[in-house]
């Protein structure tokens, strides 16, 4: 109960900060969530970036985006198969099944850095309808250096630990 009070007051704290109207109520699986709303100016200037700098096709996340909700860390949320605990290592985490965005508070349009976290979860939405990846975490290499460079078009620097994203992005070798 605390989880989902603490969603509520993060919600409304985030709604009226971006000025945005609430999209329609979620079903009961979804409890712990909060539907994000995010500027069409935004999420245009994401969705042009991601097509100027890769040789994917975006028109399908375009027309038909990824859901993106909010979400607290502590709070369990509807993943693949399964759920996934938000834990505090997490900024945000791509759900290619329900192709569900899940930003964790707080999160702020004007922040750079965070809108950064939601660039990295679309380009893994378009890269997954471009085409098929050997394991999870592959595409995380490509998303991660994408990111980076946004960053930097901005004057930050993500100070990632690239031998930990290597890693992370490299498929288990078949026997």
């Amino acid at each position: 109960m605390s989880v989902l009070i603490s969603c509520l007051v993060s919600c409304l704290t985030a709604v009226a900060a971006m000025a945005e109207t609430a999209p329609a109520p979620l079903g009961p699986e979804d409890e712990a969530l909060c539907p994000a709303e995010i500027s069409s100016e935004l999420f245009d200037a994401l969705i042009g970036w991601i097509a100027i700098n890769t040789s994917y096709d975006v028109s399908q996340t375009y027309r038909s985006p990824p859901e993106i909700f909010f979400c607290d860390t502590g709070a369990i949320v509807p993943y693949d198969e399964g759920e996934l605990l938000v834990d505090t290592m997490l900024d945000a985490v791509f759900d290619l099944r329900r192709r569900r965005v899940y930003l964790v508070f707080p999160w702020s349009p004007d922040d750079d850095f965070d809108v950064s976290v939601l660039l990295h979860e679309l380009i893994h939405d378009v890269q997954h309808i471009n085409r098929d990846w050997d394991c999870i975490g592959e595409p995380e290499l490509e998303a991660y250096w994408l990111q980076d460079k946004w960053l930097s078009e901005k004057g930050l620097v993500s100070n990632f630990n690239w031998l930990a994203i290597l890693q992370l992005s490299t498929c288990p070798k078949s026997e």
